[in-house]
């Protein structure tokens, strides 16, 4: 009979052994960058991303478009369970997050969305956060000032960035002048080098308007083919990526 116990006993420690080493592999696996755009109630969307590092914390990076004041990212830890579901503590939208055989993710209860008439699926598109410099390596043409539009009807040229990762050069225009400089990231934090402009006088330019902006940011996110450069959580700048 003691032969019969110790034989259990041994199972049972193998078996907690082998729980284990599946949410390590589990937590491994998960980590990374996932995006998606979210309904939204009172917005015309939440445009979403989430970082999840292997040291089980996780960044929320959330833009309620429509919404001036709208911007937030969120630091808190998460902890996977044998059932491959994710828990969050302190994250201002995700509460759980089901991990999808697809490597995709599916949040499951949540914050301010209706997920029983529309599930929301997040799309894995890195491995860590530094991947969001590659998203980063294209061009742009500016959107927005701070949140306030470019307007449709305006005929001036629009400045464009032009990131170029290989050797962190940036050439662009200010909408009036041409603009080198030099740029680095840890992430998706951004430091842009001594911005250099050609000396042109413009009628009717907000190069300078421009210029005191992009001079502020330390922030930076690549969401559904538009760039954001913040100044921490504050939107300074939003670029189209163009065709």
């Amino acid at each position: 009979m003691k032969k019969v116990y110790f034989f259990i006993f041994i199972q049972i420690i193998a078996c907690t052994q082998e729980k284990k080493t599946d949410l390590t592999s589990l937590t491994k696996h998960a980590a990374g960058v996932y995006e998606a755009f979210l309904p939204c109630t009172d917005c015309i969307g939440i445009e979403y991303q989430l970082e999840l590092n292997s040291d089980s914390t996780f960044v929320e990076h959330i833009t309620y478009l429509g919404n001036p004041y709208g911007t937030y990212e969120v630091h808190g830890t998460w902890v996977a369970g044998s059932d491959s579901i994710l828990t969050f503590n302190s994250g201002k939208l995700a509460r759980k997050i089901k991990i999808n055989a697809n490597g995709s993710l599916t949040i499951i209860d949540a914050l301010e969305i209706n997920l029983e008439k529309q599930p929301t699926v997040l799309t894995r598109i890195g491995t860590s956060a530094t991947d969001q410099s590659v998203l980063l390596n294209d061009i742009w043409v500016l959107e927005a000032i701070e949140n306030i539009e470019i307007s449709e009807a305006d005929t001036r040229e629009r400045p464009q960035l032009e990131f170029h990762k290989a050797d962190g050069k940036l050439i662009g225009t200010t909408g009036c002048t041409r603009l080198n400089g030099t740029y680095t990231t840890t992430g998706n934090n951004i430091a842009l080098g001594p911005l250099l402009t050609t000396k042109m006088a413009c009628a009717e330019s907000d190069e300078a308007r421009f210029i005191q902006a992009l001079q502020a940011v330390t922030y930076f996110k690549v969401v559904n083919l538009k760039l954001y450069l913040l100044t921490g959580s504050t939107e300074k700048l939003r670029f189209q990526k163009v065709d």
